[in-house]
């Protein structure tokens, strides 16, 4: 090929490969560039609506925690998760002599001009909450088109008073923790100092943060949910350290059961 022929050739090259580079350049900025509607879906949720959910912060949301004659709401929090869902948690406890029953916590959720989004109701699964006792609970609010409404957060709560003596007694008593790979390992025992059977045992593990606001709750396997008197039993909590789970600083164990009722022969 003479020198005259590669000059040729080399401007065909140049007259072809020049507009693929352009044309190639301006898909690259274009893919580069988001588009306003594209990033709104995004930040949605990858629902697709345009409710300019990255306008919401959650932390302008207050919450407000209504008095009850001997039982408290506190401790209460909100945040998202990184799956984008919106949290809400706190703690019921019993601040008076008497045992309540029949509880019920109640949620309503308010926007700024004082309109009701959602009213709820979140049920106690222990029928009973002894005097001193703590109740931790949580919430997810799931229908994301509506979180930029939330102004407030009002949380309250009902019950009734139960004005038996329990029987059963059971403790918890925590005999270790440590830190293994990626978990942090707690272990204990609960122990029955009552005087009669108990049943439906629960277990549950309370996170704080810094500030004292709950941020997860665990609930404890129990290899048995039934107990008789001075019977006791070992447990072991697992927590996976990973990037979904909220910082803590210290944690709180609350233990709910039922007397056995005898029945007359």
């Amino acid at each position: 090929m003479t020198s005259v022929n590669i000059k040729k050739h080399f401007k065909h090259l140049l007259f072809i490969v020049i507009p693929l580079f352009i044309i190639t350049s301006i898909m690259i900025l274009s893919s580069c560039t988001q588009d306003p509607e594209t990033s709104e879906a995004l930040l949605a949720g990858q629902n697709g609506d345009n409710s300019k959910l990255y306008l919401f912060d959650y932390k302008k949301i207050n919450i407000e925690s209504t008095s009850s004659i001997g039982a408290e709401i506190k401790n209460c929090n909100v945040y998202l998760d990184l799956y984008g869902d919106l949290i809400i948690l706190g703690e019921l406890e019993n601040t008076s002599r008497t045992t309540k029953t029949d509880i019920e916590i109640t949620l309503s959720f308010i926007s700024r001009i004082g309109d009701y989004i959602l009213e709820t109701i979140i049920p106690v699964p222990p029928n009973y909450l002894k005097s001193g006792a703590k109740y931790p609970f949580h919430y997810y609010f799931g229908d994301r088109q509506k979180y930029i409404e939330i102004s407030t957060i009002k949380v309250g709560v009902n019950y009734k008073e139960y004005n038996k003596n329990f029987k059963g007694n059971p403790i918890v008593e925590i005999e270790d923790y440590f830190y293994k790979d990626e978990y942090l390992i707690i272990k204990g025992r609960v122990i029955n100092l009552g005087k009669e059977k108990i049943k439906k045992l629960k277990l549950l593990c309370t996170f704080y943060s810094d500030r004292d606001k709950v941020v997860f709750i665990k609930e404890c396997y129990l290899k048995r949910v039934k107990m008789m008197p001075s019977e006791e039993q070992t447990f072991t909590l697992e927590i996976l350290l990973d990037e979904y789970l909220e910082e803590f600083t210290h944690y709180n164990f609350e233990i709910f059961f039922e007397d056995e009722i005898r029945v007359s022969a």
